[in-house]
Protein backbone atom coordinates (compact mmCIF):
# COMPACT_ATOMS: atom_id res chain seq x y z
CA UNK A 1 0.00 0.00 0.00
CA UNK A 2 1.26 3.61 -0.94
CA UNK A 3 1.56 6.54 1.31
CA UNK A 4 -0.75 8.35 -1.06
CA UNK A 5 -3.46 5.75 -0.20
CA UNK A 6 -2.41 5.73 3.60
CA UNK A 7 -2.84 9.23 3.77
CA UNK A 8 -6.05 9.12 1.95
CA UNK A 9 -7.55 6.85 4.05
CA UNK A 10 -6.72 8.91 6.67
CA UNK A 11 -8.05 11.67 5.55
CA UNK A 12 -11.52 9.86 4.75
CA UNK A 13 -11.76 8.48 8.48
CA UNK A 14 -11.53 12.27 9.92
CA UNK A 15 -14.02 13.66 7.61
CA UNK A 16 -16.04 11.52 10.00
CA UNK A 17 -17.92 9.99 6.70
CA UNK A 18 -20.45 7.55 8.50
CA UNK A 19 -18.85 3.77 8.36
CA UNK A 20 -22.35 2.63 6.54
CA UNK A 21 -21.98 4.93 3.35
CA UNK A 22 -18.22 4.23 2.90
CA UNK A 23 -18.87 0.46 3.02
CA UNK A 24 -21.48 0.75 0.55
CA UNK A 25 -18.96 2.67 -1.64
CA UNK A 26 -16.22 0.03 -1.02
CA UNK A 27 -19.48 -2.67 -1.88
CA UNK A 28 -20.42 -0.56 -5.19
CA UNK A 29 -16.98 -0.44 -6.65
CA UNK A 30 -16.42 -3.87 -6.12
CA UNK A 31 -19.81 -4.69 -7.61
CA UNK A 32 -19.30 -2.12 -10.32
CA UNK A 33 -15.85 -2.61 -11.64
CA UNK A 34 -16.81 -0.46 -14.86
CA UNK A 35 -17.50 2.16 -12.47
CA UNK A 36 -13.26 3.03 -11.30
CA UNK A 37 -12.73 1.81 -14.77
CA UNK A 38 -14.50 5.15 -15.67
CA UNK A 39 -13.40 6.99 -13.22
CA UNK A 40 -9.29 6.17 -13.60
CA UNK A 41 -10.06 6.27 -17.78
CA UNK A 42 -8.21 9.78 -19.08
CA UNK A 43 -10.51 9.04 -22.14
CA UNK A 44 -13.01 10.16 -19.62
CA UNK A 45 -13.48 14.09 -19.60
CA UNK A 46 -13.42 15.53 -15.61
CA UNK A 47 -16.64 17.22 -15.84
CA UNK A 48 -18.53 13.48 -16.69
CA UNK A 49 -16.44 11.95 -14.20
CA UNK A 50 -18.10 14.40 -11.88
CA UNK A 51 -21.41 14.06 -13.19
CA UNK A 52 -20.81 9.91 -12.35
CA UNK A 53 -19.81 10.93 -8.91
CA UNK A 54 -22.61 13.33 -7.89
CA UNK A 55 -25.26 10.58 -9.35
CA UNK A 56 -24.11 7.65 -7.67
CA UNK A 57 -22.48 8.76 -4.37
CA UNK A 58 -23.58 10.62 -1.49
CA UNK A 59 -22.77 13.83 -0.50
CA UNK A 60 -20.51 13.05 2.14
CA UNK A 61 -18.30 10.98 -0.21
CA UNK A 62 -18.37 13.19 -3.55
CA UNK A 63 -15.47 16.12 -2.63
CA UNK A 64 -13.06 13.05 -1.83
CA UNK A 65 -13.73 11.22 -4.66
CA UNK A 66 -13.76 14.20 -7.35
CA UNK A 67 -10.79 15.02 -4.95
CA UNK A 68 -9.26 11.22 -5.87
CA UNK A 69 -9.96 11.65 -9.81
CA UNK A 70 -8.40 15.12 -9.98
CA UNK A 71 -5.21 14.07 -8.80
CA UNK A 72 -5.79 11.20 -11.12
CA UNK A 73 -5.32 8.43 -7.70
CA UNK A 74 -9.04 6.60 -8.63
CA UNK A 75 -6.29 3.94 -9.06
CA UNK A 76 -5.97 3.22 -5.41
CA UNK A 77 -9.36 3.58 -4.48
CA UNK A 78 -9.41 -0.21 -3.01
CA UNK A 79 -6.08 0.28 -1.35
CA UNK A 80 -7.52 3.69 0.25
CA UNK A 81 -11.07 1.51 1.63
CA UNK A 82 -7.74 -0.94 3.55
CA UNK A 83 -6.05 2.39 4.57
CA UNK A 84 -9.61 3.50 6.00
CA UNK A 85 -10.49 0.90 7.89
CA UNK A 86 -6.64 0.12 9.27
CA UNK A 87 -6.91 3.96 10.46
CA UNK A 88 -10.30 3.41 12.24
CA UNK A 89 -9.62 0.39 13.73
CA UNK A 90 -6.49 2.00 15.26
CA UNK A 91 -8.21 5.18 16.18
CA UNK A 92 -11.27 3.12 18.03
CA UNK A 93 -8.96 0.33 19.57
CA UNK A 94 -9.87 -2.62 17.45
CA UNK A 95 -8.35 -4.67 15.60
CA UNK A 96 -9.28 -6.04 12.01
CA UNK A 97 -8.56 -9.14 10.65
CA UNK A 98 -9.68 -11.71 8.23
CA UNK A 99 -10.45 -15.42 9.03
CA UNK A 100 -10.02 -17.72 5.70
CA UNK A 101 -11.95 -21.23 6.84
CA UNK A 102 -13.43 -24.25 4.95
CA UNK A 103 -16.61 -24.60 6.89
CA UNK A 104 -17.71 -21.58 8.32
CA UNK A 105 -17.92 -21.06 11.81
CA UNK A 106 -20.82 -20.82 14.34
CA UNK A 107 -21.35 -18.17 16.42
CA UNK A 108 -20.10 -19.09 19.67
CA UNK A 109 -16.72 -19.96 17.51
CA UNK A 110 -16.17 -16.17 16.25
CA UNK A 111 -17.35 -15.47 19.76
CA UNK A 112 -14.56 -17.52 21.08
CA UNK A 113 -11.68 -16.24 18.17
CA UNK A 114 -12.47 -12.70 18.28
CA UNK A 115 -11.69 -13.03 22.25
CA UNK A 116 -8.39 -14.79 21.52
CA UNK A 117 -7.40 -12.00 19.28
CA UNK A 118 -8.31 -9.42 21.60
CA UNK A 119 -6.49 -11.14 24.67
CA UNK A 120 -3.03 -11.59 21.92
CA UNK A 121 -3.82 -7.49 21.01
CA UNK A 122 -4.79 -5.82 23.77
CA UNK A 123 -7.83 -4.64 21.98
CA UNK A 124 -11.39 -3.76 22.74
CA UNK A 125 -12.86 -5.02 20.09
CA UNK A 126 -12.41 -7.11 16.81
CA UNK A 127 -13.67 -6.72 13.56
CA UNK A 128 -13.48 -10.39 11.67
CA UNK A 129 -13.90 -10.63 7.90
CA UNK A 130 -14.94 -14.39 7.00
CA UNK A 131 -13.48 -14.91 3.62
CA UNK A 132 -13.96 -18.71 2.25
CA UNK A 133 -11.43 -20.74 1.15
CA UNK A 134 -12.05 -24.23 -0.08
CA UNK A 135 -8.17 -24.85 -0.46
CA UNK A 136 -7.05 -25.15 2.72
CA UNK A 137 -8.44 -28.38 2.88
CA UNK A 138 -9.81 -28.07 6.84
CA UNK A 139 -9.20 -25.91 9.73
CA UNK A 140 -8.35 -21.93 9.46
CA UNK A 141 -6.29 -19.45 8.96
CA UNK A 142 -6.39 -15.83 10.87
CA UNK A 143 -4.75 -12.74 9.26
CA UNK A 144 -4.04 -9.39 11.19
CA UNK A 145 -2.10 -7.14 9.20
CA UNK A 146 0.93 -8.93 8.29
CA UNK A 147 1.05 -11.42 11.13
CA UNK A 148 -0.57 -14.84 10.25
CA UNK A 149 -2.06 -17.58 11.90
CA UNK A 150 -2.49 -21.21 10.45
CA UNK A 151 -4.53 -24.23 11.56
CA UNK A 152 -5.19 -25.25 8.80
CA UNK A 153 -4.68 -29.03 7.01
CA UNK A 154 -2.99 -27.53 4.37
CA UNK A 155 -0.62 -24.94 6.91
CA UNK A 156 0.06 -27.99 9.06
CA UNK A 157 1.03 -30.57 5.60
CA UNK A 158 3.40 -27.79 4.93
CA UNK A 159 4.75 -27.41 8.14
CA UNK A 160 4.73 -31.21 8.42
CA UNK A 161 7.00 -31.68 5.08
CA UNK A 162 9.31 -28.51 5.86
CA UNK A 163 10.65 -31.22 9.07
CA UNK A 164 10.88 -34.01 6.81
CA UNK A 165 12.95 -32.03 4.55
CA UNK A 166 15.34 -31.09 7.00
CA UNK A 167 16.17 -34.62 8.25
Amino acid sequence: MTQAANNYGQVLYERKVPKEMVADAEALFLEVPQLKEALVSPVVKKSEKNRVIDRVFPAELRNFLKVLCGHQDMDLIEDVFEAYHAYACEQEGSLRATLYYVTEPDAEQLKKIKQMLMKKYQKQDVELRLVKDSSLGGGFVIRTGDVETDWSIKGRMKQLEQILMRR
